[in-house]
């Protein structure tokens, strides 16, 4: 629910605050499998479970329509969910340039995402290889690791097997073999790979042994896992001493266990072959594994893979006896069951482990020789690392991901075997297969897309008008190859159609900021890094963001994930206008939502429910009442501020707490720690202005004379708060804070419209005063500790109200705490909230009640005893303060007259 754009919003509107010069482009990815399958599904499939119910994967197994009609359908679909989405960003108050957004599927886009591609061919960067890939059956596909996710609890049906050796090589001067009985042992947990076994890897390094076996003869084994295997052999093995280093084994051979008319295939040696599991052989599959292609490779192996694009066994599998079957399923039982056929099945088991799966079918996928197009990252990967360092991350623990992501790839496999995308413009010869592309052709078939859009490289039906005409030469035929680019690489050039609205920065970052999910390390912030790198010319080149922070993920209130399955999903828009029970699902509106998103530790994964939410509805409502209370004491202000000198102490308190919070709030926003700048301002509302300041000048606002100088002074400060509040509110709630600029204009500023207008509002260093700072420390802790007398005498029902009472500070003559207080003698009263305070230097025994409490200041006791007041309640302003019962005071009386 919560992604990048309230945050980025938040962002935004500070920056605007600050008088910068902002753009947000919105960008919507439109491509890729899942509104491909959206397309196929007629976009109103309903996504379910198991039991036969249909799932996102279902649309594969369905008969295929024509690419432009899944191509149609993709792009209408795409439609309607960015024009969706569009709306719900307004509805969030997120502030952007709507007008100028940039869809992948637009053509200009495409064709921007095609010059990138164009210059990485020029550098020599794109590159096709028949190898291993990550292949998804469920969505025919390849898939890179970006689009993995790995399941923590699969099962696999997990085997050892004998492998017959029938070339001993050098093991035939060791002691104790029997040439006719030796098998290799092997472990595998992917039995569907063993029919295209076409080597057994060992470690050069590791020592081997042979053991003797009643009922399945002698089995070579690593000695380092020979007592983890012991359990597992039949009863009446026994074991020898004799040690064969690993490089007695390089000349030997084996027969395949299943095909025994095969030739026999080698052992051979791989540093990947290691003794923390299995038996110290490793069966090899080079179709199947990418350390099994590159061991084999070097040594001329064939690869070999009877799989195919769903992930059933070809013809070429066993002779045909595995045709049509799905490797991972029914394939992976015929396969044991042969083995057992065969007797060359020592032990099976199922193993429970850590997988990959499709991210978006949520189905297991397979390694998969195809041949592919790959990007080759080895040439860019020091620059890329090098422009890393001149990054912000946020959180820093994104700077080791994103460059360990950087590190560990070699390649990037940028083809995919799917219509709705961007096209690979290669043609490939019809005799040889050989591939045509070079950046001439390139902008041959650019020139022709550009006139006809993307659609034309399914739609013309002569493959040859897309040669170039250099490339044109008599009795040879080109066919068009029908792969689209990688969904990342999409997003991952979005910089070059940025850079072209907003212009060249003369080598800087394309954008200040990119925001996105955690996830994006292995994402969207590295194929932007890679191919800007990639496409620039530059000496040094850069990346294309000059801060990148992240966001974690919405869980529900007790800390789960989100499913539908489970029923904990929130819908943002039931957050602001409310469920179909209102009861249940009132409606909140859009400030508590972005203030949930601004209250939240954002870079971590974040919890939302009703009891949080209700926790942000109280705080919405705290700052709508101070909204209101700073309008209502303001509506009458003439807009002219008493003089600093001429303010109370107390007056004087709250502008230094107000300097102290604005630059707290300030460094929060520049850190962007919007939960500490939230948290802020909902304690500075609290404390400092509903229970302090709002609290004590009721009294001079309600009763002083309207254009008294002591209301004025009020007034001059809530003005000050008034200005410095909306700036501060207004990137977390801006509606809320439009709403109340909308009627403070004329008080504050009547020439400007909205707040961000104005810009924000930094406080007077005159308010900044150190020694007032410790005063207002010390006199918080009086009114504190008066405070508790206070509600000692309600407790005891003596009084209703602070009020009723009055108060007697007692301190030793000619003490610090004397002098201290005695500098506020005048405002005491006014700071607790009684009818009366006197400073003493020795206690008055009065009768009736009375309640104490002791503190201490500037290392001196102070006493501080709590009385009945001993006037009477004035009718108008409710001090104790007047002569006679019924009667006003003589400030009252003052005013009234």
């Amino acid at each position: 629910m919560m992604d990048h754009r309230m945050p980025t919003d938040i962002i935004l509107r500070y920056r605007i605050l600050q008088r910068d010069r902002v753009s947000f482009i919105p960008g919507w990815d439109c491509h890729g499998l899942p509104i491909e399958l959206k397309a196929l599904q007629g976009g109103e499939a309903p996504v379910k479970g198991k039991n036969g119910s249909q799932t996102i994967s279902d649309a594969a197994a369905k008969p295929k329509m024509p690419p432009l009609e899944i191509r149609a359908a993709a792009r209408k679909w795409a439609d309607d969910a960015v024009a969706k989405q569009m709306a719900s960003m307004r509805e969030w108050g997120a502030m952007a340039e709507y007008q100028n957004h940039y869809r992948t599927m637009h053509l200009r886009y495409e064709l921007n995402q095609l010059d990138v591609f164009k210059k990485m061919v020029k550098k020599g960067l794109i590159y096709r290889q028949f190898k291993p890939v990550y292949w998804s059956p469920s969505s025919k596909t390849a898939l890179a690791e970006a689009e993995l996710e790995y399941n923590e609890d699969h099962k696999s049906k997990a085997v050892y097997v004998k492998f017959p050796v029938t070339q001993l090589g050098d093991l035939e001067g060791v002691d104790g073999i029997n040439k006719d009985a030796l098998s290799a042992l092997i472990w595998t947990t992917t039995p569907w790979t063993l029919p295209s076994n076409q080597a057994v890897a060992f470690n050069p390094e590791m020592d081997y042994t042979v053991v003797n076996t009643p009922s399945h003869g002698q089995l070579l084994v690593a000695e380092a896992r020979l007592e983890a295997l012991l359990p597992l052999l039949p009863e009446g093995t026994t074991t020898t001493s004799t040690s064969i280093p690993g490089t007695t084994l390089l000349r030997s051979a084996y027969t395949h266990p299943l095909l025994s008319s095969k030739p026999p295939s080698p052992f051979l040696s791989g540093d990947h072959v290691t003794s923390d599991s299995g038996t110290g052989l490793v069966h090899t599959a080079p179709g199947h594994g990418m350390e099994d292609y590159l061991a084999c490779r070097s040594r001329g192996i064939e690869t070999f893979s009877p799989v195919d694009d769903e992930g059933k066994f070809t013809s070429e599998a066993l002779d045909g006896q595995l045709t049509g079957m799905s490797v991972q399923y029914e394939g992976n039982k015929a396969v044991v069951e042969m083995l057992k056929s065969k007797d060359v099945l020592l032990h099976e088991s199922t193993y429970k482990h850590k997988y990959p799966y499709d991210w978006r079918t949520k189905q297991p996928i397979i390694l998969r020789a195809t041949a592919q197009w790959f990007a080759d990252l080895t040439g860019i990967k020091n620059d890329s690392l090098n422009a890393l360092d001149s990054v912000q991350m946020i959180p820093e623990v994104g700077r080791s991901r994103l460059t360990a992501f950087v590190k560990s790839r070699a390649e990037w496999c940028i083809s995919r075997q799917r219509a709705w995308g961007v096209p690979i413009p290669v043609l490939y010869n019809v005799e040889t297969d050989e591939a045509l592309l070079t950046d001439t052709n390139i902008d041959h078939v650019v020139s022709i897309l550009k006139e006809k859009g993307m659609d034309a490289w399914w739609s013309e039906t002569d493959d040859e008008v897309f040669v170039a005409p250099e490339y044109r030469k008599e009795g040879q035929k080109w066919r068009r190859g029908y792969e689209t680019m990688d969904v990342w690489f999409d997003s991952g050039t979005s910089w070059g159609v940025v850079e072209d609205q907003v212009g060249k920065r003369d080598g800087k970052p394309v954008a200040d900021l990119y925001l996105e999910g955690s996830d994006q390390h292995r994402g969207w912030f590295q194929s932007s890094l890679l191919t800007h790198i990639a496409a620039s010319d530059a000496t040094t080149p850069v990346a294309p963001f000059s801060t990148v922070l992240t966001h974690g993920f919405v869980l529900d209130q007790k800390n789960r994930k989100m499913s539908k399955s489970i029923g904990n999903v929130v819908d943002p828009n039931v957050i602001i206008k409310g469920g179909t029970d209102k009861n249940k699902e009132p409606r909140l509106g859009v400030d508590v939502l972005r203030l949930w998103v601004a209250s939240s530790e954002f870079t971590k994964d974040i919890s939302i429910g009703k009891e949080i939410l209700g926790h942000v509805t109280e705080g919405v409502r705290k700052i709508r009442t101070t909204a209101r209370f700073l309008l209502g004491n303001l509506n009458d202000w003439d807009g002219k501020e008493v003089a600093y000198d001429e303010l109370t102490s107390i007056d004087k308190f709250a502008l230094l707490r107000l300097s102290k919070i604005e630059k707290e709030i300030r460094e929060n926003y520049e850190q962007f720690a919007f939960n500490k700048a939230t948290h802020s301002l909902l304690s500075y509302t609290n404390a400092d202005l509903s229970a302090f300041y709002f609290d004590v000048v009721k009294d001079r606002l309600y009763a002083d004379a309207p254009n008294s100088l002591s209301r004025r002074s009020v007034q001059t400060v809530l003005y000050h708060i008034l200005r410095v509040y909306l700036a501060a509110l207004s990137p977390l709630i801006p509606t809320f804070a439009e709403e109340v600029w909308a009627n403070a204009g004329n008080i504050i500023n009547p020439d400007s419209n909205s707040i961000f207008q104005v810009g924000w509002c930094e406080t007077r260093k005159e308010w900044d005063v150190a020694s007032l700072a410790k005063d207002y420390e010390m006199l918080a802790d009086v009114r504190t500790s008066v405070g508790l007398a206070v509600e000692k005498a309600r407790k005891n029902k003596h009084i209703r109200t602070a009020l009723q009472a009055e108060v007697e500070l007692v301190v030793e003559n000619g003490s610090q705490a004397e002098t201290f207080l005695k500098k506020y003698a005048d405002e005491l009263s006014c700071l607790f909230i009684t009818s009366g305070a006197n400073i003493t230097t020795e206690l008055k025994h009065a009768e009736g009640w009375e309640e104490k409490e002791t503190l201490n200041i500037l290392g001196n006791q102070v006493l501080a005893v709590v009385r009945q007041a001993s006037r009477e309640k004035c009718v108008r302003c409710w001090v104790y303060s007047a002569e006679s019962e019924g009667g006003i005071c003589k400030r009252c009386n003052s005013v009234v007259r």
